[in-house]
């Protein structure tokens, strides 16, 4: 068995497809040091499934993968395939060539191909286990693999003596032994808590079961005395109904004799009223007119006082205005003459203040002449100053230019010289690298087109085998919910149809009867049914019918009287029980009184009359109105209390959810279980399901049928893609070199081509700038020989005219002097002005302000004259209309005193009618709460008695009629309540009782044995797991130190022949434990002491991993060695021991050397050189020596 050769592909360096090809004997990589050739080994490493990302040289296991450089894409996958000849038969396969595939894809995914089948990590572990090529085996030794031989940890270099030794198969079936034993004694530990926990459980179960028996014991008993009671019960309840009814019968007919007589007092009472009522309108009238004209006399003498009042007011006024008319005369004459003096003062200062304004304005005007002069000569002055500097300035400049542009002409004509020489060159490399791209282009589009083709058809096919995949799954999903479903609803159905065969929730007397029907067609003529199957219900309704009816919907349905007399005969003769019958013919309906069903209709939470929900034959009706036409189905209980409330009552309430609220008040409510259907709900779900079957049978035969076709649709498509995906990736490994090499072939145009026209640029630009420096020169010269004769000029004009600036500034100074003084004498002047013209405006506002008092008052008094002669003939006119208002009064109260007593004698009369309709009234209140007091007398026990049988059917699931078979004469009631008393006490004083521990204790007992089997098996497992152990560990033991002594020997030979003398030996640490005790190496040079590794030196160390690399393999020869720089720190003569052991044992093994040593190259038979002509990129070269 060898290693026959190594495909490299995407990992690290290679990003091509490389084959290396690998003979017998001794095959050397070389290269210089960055070049990828320790990849190699790395690749090996990769391949055999190395896991650890420190030992492959990086940071995490996508550093593997080609990270692309600047002229290539980086890889989306790495893969190695070792190929290992196999002829020999070493390995335990059937092959003579064996293909090891690993691949990584940049995502994270990676897979195992073991001669191109998927496969396990495991599967490649375990095929190279004990051969030496593991991943902790000594075929592969590097720089690291020798630090660990050397190591001062000693379980580093154990993993080598077990591989060695061959354990490491043993040693991997124990850990496995170990690890099952760990789990099987967890198991045990949890059967064992199990056990306890059921033992724990049994004891209190045993005394739990009999307490339960010794309940159902007296329960049995307790329910026969209390249905007895209860049916007794009844009977005395229903007597007492019966005599309350008759007694609001003959209360009812005295109290519509009443009501008669109480009409007819009431029709008088009226008439007297409505007289009476019309007097009273007559004298509300004329009090109205009396007092109206006794308000207007009251307005009049008002107003009377009102004018005299006014009258001597006014006069006073007029009075006063005189006496400040002539006071106002007198102060308005005295205005008048100071505000003459104030305007002749202001006229003299408007005079002043215009002849210093004209003079101001003079010598304001005469100082701006005067500074823009100055500012004038000023400017140019300065811009004079600044144009000499600026060309000062620029003639120096012009002198330094002139020099530099002579320097650069010579430079630019050398420069254009040397372009033309390289652009020759140039044209001729581009037109050889045109012709090689144009070729490269065609074969390249003639790839993409078949790849691209490919490609489109793997997308397609991927796309339909994962629409297959999952359409398949989806069916095969969708199949099992639907077969579950049908399984789940058949059951059910089945279980629905036994209920309805059996008649179960009917009593026995009812199932007797529908049975002998059945079978008995003359039997069964005139019997229609059992209520509960000729009716029917919304599903929202059928537990408040259920409730509302009670046993009732187990009562027979027959046409006439004569069939239920004839099939109670029946009962008695065959002694079947009673039932209770319900014959169409003799069967009125009843229901609730319209004012009853007025006050409901309004209320929250009311559904309606029981008897409107529910559907039936129209002969039923009459027989529905008689059981549920007085019942009323509400929402909930809390809004089924208020209807009660509203009703005093009066009527059955049941809710939707079952609660009761019987007339009187009694109310029945709780759990109600609704797991096992109701009478009326069980035909309407029967029905359901067998329509819910049909189509679930119908969906499952399609589903069945579609998925055997979809599974040959698939193994077709991945078929096909196999084939496509092979073919696809040959087509990439062409198009990768492919592009590659056109690639590298377009940038080095590229670059030619970019590089010609840089030079074409250069030139071009060289041979302007050839004739602008010579232009640039003659302007040079031009402009500095203009610029000396202007700045000559410049100089002249700044001195002549600082001394023609000299006499303005002195007309400046003086003329700033007489302004100031002008501008002192105009603010004075205005200030004075401005304080006459208030003065004179205040006085103009005090007079207008006197006259306009002095009119206001003229007015005031010519009005005021007016004024009281109009209130004069006002006075007169009040006085006669008080007379005329004063005589109508004395009319008015003569008119009311004759309608007073008209009222009299009236009211008198209706006296005597009120007096008769008082007793009329409380006789007939007295007849109606009589008649109430009977009423809920007779509700009251019809409540008991649905209390009574509603009690029965809820504790014990029977009807009244049902019951009757456990009817008994009771001699005393009293000691019958006692002897109930007494039970319930005896089955208090068990405490809580389980009663479901019966059969809890038979199916804990059934675990408690099948789980004590279970632990017994458990058990037998754990010793034959113990018992392979201890038998691995021996043999163990027995191989790995019989091959221990054996290396030791071969060890000290080799390490005598290498050094030329000295000794060594490898030792256990403790012969004990040999198999997890640390091994210990000790060597000692020819003329040194025995002394541990860590105190050799560096060559001496690394001489010594090679003797014990090679004693290993004296012992155990692997099929394939690689030693990547192992012999770097040997000096030349050891390097010639060195390799002499390799030619001796090249024969048994075969050697591959990652060297860069020249005495290791020279005893190999084949080598291979790594370069990196490209960055980054590795290339591999052979060379057979033989050749």
């Amino acid at each position: 068995m060898h290693l026959k050769s190594l495909e490299i592909q995407g990992f690290k360096s290679f990003p091509e497809r490389t084959v290396i090809e690998f003979d017998r004997g001794v095959t050397a990589i070389i290269g210089p040091n960055g070049s990828g050739k320790s990849n190699v080994t790395d690749a090996i490493r990769w391949v055999l499934g190395e896991q650890s990302v420190k030992t492959l040289r990086g940071s995490r296991m996508e550093d593997v993968i080609f990270t692309g450089t600047q002229s290539r894409r980086p890889m989306s996958f790495a893969e190695v395939t070792m190929i290992i000849d196999n002829s020999d038969g070493k390995l335990p396969v059937e092959y003579t060539e064996i293909q090891v595939t690993r691949r990584l894809y940049r995502s994270g995914e990676s897979e195992y191909l073991l001669n191109r089948s998927i496969c396990r990590l495991r599967d490649i572990a375990m095929l190279f286990m004990d051969t030496g090529l593991g991943r902790d085996g000594y075929s592969i030794v590097g720089q690291g693999r020798v630090d660990d031989i050397l190591s001062h940890r000693s379980e580093d270099r154990r993993r080598i003596f077990e591989e060695a030794s061959g354990i490491v198969k043993f040693k991997t079936r124990k850990d496995e032994a170990e690890h099952k034993l760990q789990n099987t004694e967890q198991n045990l530990l949890r059967i064992n808590d199990i056990i306890n926990e059921l033992e724990d459980r049994l004891e209190p179960l045993v005394q739990q079961a009999e307490a339960a028996r010794r309940y159902l014991a007296l329960h049995d008993e307790l329910k026969s005395l209390e249905i007895a009671l209860m049916l007794d019960t009844i009977d005395q309840h229903q007597q007492k109904l019966v005599e309350s009814r008759l007694e609001m019968q003959l209360l009812q007919e005295d109290l519509e004799q009443e009501n008669r007589s109480l009409v007819e007092l009431k029709e008088k009472n009226h008439q007297t009223t409505e007289l009476i009522r019309h007097l009273e309108e007559q004298m509300s009238l004329v009090r109205d007119d009396f007092n109206q004209i006794s308000s207007q006399v009251g307005v009049l003498q008002g107003e009377e006082a009102r004018a005299d009042d006014r009258i001597r007011q006014l006069r006073q006024n007029l009075q006063i205005a005189a006496a400040e008319e002539a006071e106002l005369n007198q102060s308005l004459g005295s205005l008048d003459r100071e505000l003459a003096g104030r305007q002749i003062k202001e006229e003299n200062l408007r005079r002043q203040l215009v002849l210093f304004r004209r003079q101001l304005n003079e010598a304001e005007t005469e100082m701006q002449s005067v500074l823009q002069t100055l500012d004038a000569a000023a400017k140019e002055t300065e811009n004079l100053k600044v144009r000499q500097d600026l060309l000062q300035e620029k003639l120096y400049e012009h002198r330094g230019l002139l020099t530099q542009t002579r320097g650069q002409n010579a430079l630019v004509e050398s420069r254009r010289k040397t372009i033309t020489q390289e652009q020759r060159e140039m044209t001729s490399d581009r037109d050889r690298l045109g012709i090689l791209c144009e070729e490269t282009e065609t074969q390249l589009q003639q790839i993409r087109k078949k790849a691209a083709e490919r490609e489109a058809s793997l997308a397609l096919l991927r796309q339909s085998l994962e629409l297959s995949r999952q359409t398949c799954t989806a069916q095969a999903k969708q199949l099992d919910q639907t077969r579950q479903l049908l399984q789940n609803r058949e059951y059910r159905l089945n279980t629905l149809i036994s209920l309805e065969k059996n008649l179960e929730g009917y009593g026995e007397a009812v199932r007797r009867l529908i049975r002998q029907a059945e079978s008995d067609r003359q039997f069964g003529q005139g019997i229609r049914g059992t209520l509960g199957s000729l009716i029917r219900a919304g599903q929202n309704y059928e537990l408040a019918i259920e409730t509302a009816l009670g046993p009732a919907i187990q009562n027979v349905v027959t046409d006439t009287e004569e069939t239920a007399a004839r099939l109670i005969e029946y009962l008695k003769t065959t002694r079947s029980g009673r039932a209770t019958f319900l014959p169409i013919a003799s069967i009125k309906g009843r229901t609730l009184e319209t004012n009853i069903l007025g006050q409901l209709s309004g209320q929250d939470g009311y559904i309606g009359l029981a008897s409107q929900l529910v559907q039936s034959p129209p002969d039923l009706r009459n027989i529905i109105d008689f059981l549920l036409g007085r019942v009323v189905i509400a929402n909930n209980l809390e809004q089924a209390v208020k209807m009660a409330r509203k009703t005093s009552y009066a009527c059955r309430i049941v809710t939707l959810e079952g609660d009761v609220l019987n007339p009187g008040g009694a109310m029945t409510g709780g759990y109600t279980h609704t797991g096992n259907s109701g009478v009326l709900s069980r035909s309407r779900e029967i029905e359901d399901l067998k329509a819910e079957i049909q189509r679930l049978t119908h969906e499952q035969n399609e589903q069945e049928n579609e998925i055997p076709a979809l599974e040959l649709k698939m193994q077709e498509l991945a078929r096909q893609l196999a084939d496509l995906e092979k073919q696809a990736l040959d087509d990439s490994h062409l198009l990768v070199r492919e592009e590659a090499r056109l690639e590298s072939l377009r940038q080095e145009s590229e670059k030619t081509r970019a590089r010609q026209q840089l030079l074409q640029a250069e030139d071009e630009q060289l041979q302007n700038r050839c004739l602008q420096i010579d232009k640039e020169t003659d302007q040079i010269q031009e402009e500095s020989s203009r610029m000396e004769q202007e700045i000559a000029l410049i100089r002249q004009s700044i001195q002549d005219q600082v001394g023609a600036n000299q006499a303005e500034q002195d007309r400046r100074d003086e003329l700033r002097e007489s302004i100031a003084d002008l501008r002192v004498s105009l603010n004075s002047i205005e200030e004075s002005l401005q304080a006459a013209q208030e003065l004179a405006g205040r006085i103009e506002q005090e007079k207008l302000s006197q006259q306009q008092r002095l009119d206001r008052h003229r007015r005031d008094q010519t009005d005021g004259q007016a004024e009281i002669e109009r209130l004069h003939s006002e006075i007169t006119l009040i006085q006669t209309r008080i007379a005329e208002k004063k005589s109508a009064g004395e009319a008015c109260s003569q008119a009311a005193r004759e309608l007073a007593e008209r009222k009299g004698i009236l009211e008198s009369e209706q006296s005597a009618f009120i007096d008769h309709l008082e007793q009329s009234a409380s006789r007939s209140a007295a007849l109606q709460s009589e008649i109430g007091r009977a009423e809920g007398k007779a509700s009251r026990f019809e409540g008991l008695v649905d209390d009574v049988k509603n009690r029965m059917w809820e504790e014990y699931e029977l009807t009244a009629d049902q019951a009757s078979g456990w009817r008994r004469p009771l001699e005393n009631r009293n000691e019958a309540g006692r002897q109930v008393a007494q039970l319930k006490n005896s089955m208090k004083t068990l405490g809580p009782v389980n009663v479901a521990a019966i059969d809890e204790y038979q199916a804990v007992q059934e675990r408690f044995r099948f789980m004590t089997g279970q632990r017994d098996d458990i058990e037998a497992s754990r010793h034959k797991l113990t018992a392979v152990i201890e038998e691995l560990t021996e043999a163990m033991k027995q191989q790995f130190v019989d091959h221990f002594q054996l290396i030791n020997e071969n060890f000290k030979t080799v390490f005598s022949e290498l050094f030329g003398g000295g000794m060594a030996e490898v030792s256990l640490e403790d012969e004990n434990d040999v198999l997890a005790c640390g091994i210990e190496i000790r060597a000692q040079p020819p003329g040194k002491k025995l002394q541990n590794l860590l105190l050799l030196s560096g060559g001496e160390r690394c001489l010594t991993a090679i003797a014990l690399l090679f004693a290993i393999l004296k012992l155990r020869p692997t099929p394939f060695c690689v030693l990547d720089e192992v012999e770097a720190a040997l000096d030349d003569a050891n390097v010639s021991r060195f390799t002499d052991y390799i030619r001796r044992y090249a024969d048994e093994s075969q050697f591959i050397l990652v060297t860069h040593r020249k005495g290791t190259m020279e005893a190999a038979d084949r080598l291979y050189g790594v370069t990196m002509q490209e960055r980054g990129i590795s290339r591999i070269l052979s060379m057979q020596l033989s050749e």
